[in-house]
């Protein structure tokens, strides 16, 4: 979930001699990226409802709409996309200004570990409670996620219950976060667009493999089957990163996303999706996850510096309060819809019930899951500023 803060990680100088720049569209697409992984899990979430049944499943009682559903998972690989974007470009300057690494990952752990540990104490604690709302049974890989390797313990393990399941794509940022910077680190820019192209290139064909090795779930949870994802979004960073080359990507990237939204659209109607093994064809499997990563890329860089109506839309006021609270309504939106199933149940309410007060319940946690606790530890980052250092200047200069 990446870079995920209540605003870009551009939006404060980083020193007198540099400023990130903030991009308010990039906030309303981390919005939409929320919004479809909600309309994804929902159906999940809900579906031992007395209501629904073998027949009348929750896909099936909203038609076309209902089954589009299966197709929301893309949003987790739209948050990656914006991941790599983000984290690259602060790397770059921060690189270019003679920053540190250690103060990067000193941010980004205030910024992702303090909720994920709250988080996991709460399933914690209700577990030790004997896991009153029926999510964890007979759960025992704590360590795992509180290490940040819950991915590969699905891989191995296979599924695990979706309250703790869903930290599979923190983790692949973790590790991605750790060592990522060193790369960047090292390269220019030319050599980290070839390592963000090979990575590109690696991530189909280490699913080709680890499609007949261990089959799903490893496939679509592995972090090197999911690198292509994170590595467009870098490519982004490193050419918009430029001012040789903004103008002319910028350009070609709103001539393709025509294109690539027809692709991405392509996802929810046939409908795509991991979930279901009639759903994941084989060269799905393998190249879909590319496609997907290539076509958010291009729409990332299509709407970077976005006119006119799709500006108004993802800055309007509910995406930008989504987008800000992203990492909050990821985090807690299983563990309040078993409550909101809990005190439900023996109202005899249907579906849309449940689907309305567990989002309005959702908003109010995460907002004040922001306020009260992730605000507050975030203003620890005062203490670890992106320190850039100053233009060299020539003797001449100094002279004068």
């Amino acid at each position: 979930m990446q870079d995920l803060q209540s605003r870009s990680p551009y939006s404060r100088p980083s020193s007198i001699y540099g400023a990130f720049t903030y991009k308010p569209t990039v906030d309303g697409l981390r919005g939409v990226a929320i919004l479809l992984v909600l309309w994804y899990h929902a159906p999940f979430l809900f579906r031992d409802l007395p209501e629904f049944s073998a027949q009348l499943s929750p896909w099936a009682m909203f038609g076309v709409i209902g089954r589009m559903s299966l197709g929301g998972w893309i949003g987790v690989d739209l948050f990656f996309v914006i991941s790599g974007f983000l984290i690259t470009s602060i790397l770059i300057r921060l690189r270019d200004g003679g920053g540190s690494t250690w103060v990067f990952w000193g941010r980004r752990g205030l910024r992702i570990l303090p909720l994920a540990m709250l988080y996991l104490l709460v399933l914690f604690v209700l577990e030790g409670l004997g896991d009153p709302l029926k999510m964890l049974p007979r759960f025992e890989g704590w360590a795992w996620y509180a290490f940040y390797l819950g991915n590969i313990h699905i891989a191995i393990y296979g599924w695990q219950p979706l309250a703790v399941m869903i930290l599979w794509s923190l983790a692949i940022e973790e590790q991605f976060y750790l060592v990522w910077p060193l790369l960047v680190q090292a390269c220019r820019r030319h050599r980290l667009l070839w390592w963000s192209g090979g990575m590109m290139a690696v991530a189909p064909v280490m699913r080709a493999i680890m499609l007949s090795a261990a089959d799903y779930p490893a496939t679509y949870v592995f972090t090197i089957c999911r690198l292509d994802a994170l590595a467009a979004g870098a490519v982004v960073a490193v050419i918009f990163g430029n001012h040789k080359w903004q103008a002319e990507a910028a350009r070609l990237c709103k001539r393709l996303a025509p294109f690539v939204s027809v692709v991405i659209l392509m996802t929810f109607l046939i409908p795509f999706s991991p979930s279901l093994p009639e759903t994941r064809p084989w060269f799905f499997s393998v190249f879909g996850y590319s496609w997907l990563a290539i076509s958010f890329a291009v729409l990332l860089g299509a709407i970077l510096d976005a006119r006119g109506p799709i500006r108004a839309v993802l800055t309007s006021p509910l995406l930008m309060f989504l987008g800000r609270r992203c990492y909050g309504l990821y985090l807690w939106h299983v563990l309040i819809a078993g409550f909101v199933t809990a005190w439900l149940y023996s109202l005899q309410v249907g579906f849309i019930a449940h689907v309305l007060l567990w989002l309005g319940a959702l908003v109010i946690v995460a907002s004040g899951s922001w306020l009260l606790f992730e605000e507050p530890i975030l203003r620890l980052k005062q203490f670890l500023p992106y320190v850039e250092k100053p233009p060299v200047r020539s003797e001449s200069q100094l002279v004068a």
